[in-house]
């Protein structure tokens, strides 16, 4: 039973969203996709330190909520990004053209 939660735990862990997420982005925007690149490679940064594997270092609280703060940020602009690319993808406009840059 507990082998089972941890398992359980693992498929839902942070690292395992961000994967998916990198899957479907991937997927849903093709060749588009690397506008969000460095983007996703800061929250990869991101979630890696607030959520370190097994045996890895954790962050003192107050480096924690700096590094929680970034995270966030990250996330809003991949968002922010995210949505000129789709809008780009659906309208098969170039991703400059979307965000309204022409």
């Amino acid at each position: 039973m507990r082998a089972e939660a941890q398992r359980l735990k693992e498929l839902q862990g942070p690292r395992v969203q961000l994967g998916r997420l990198e899957h479907i982005i991937h997927s849903e925007l093709g060749s588009l996709s690397a506008g969000v690149a460095p983007l996703l490679e800061q929250v990869r940064a991101g979630v890696a330190a607030l959520f370190p594997e097994a045996g890895g270092t954790r962050l003192a609280p107050k480096e924690h909520e700096a590094q929680h703060e970034k995270l966030l940020q990250s996330m809003d602009e991949l968002e922010e990004v995210l949505e000129a690319l789709q809008l780009a993808a659906r309208s098969g406009r170039s991703p400059s053209a979307a965000r309204g840059g022409g």
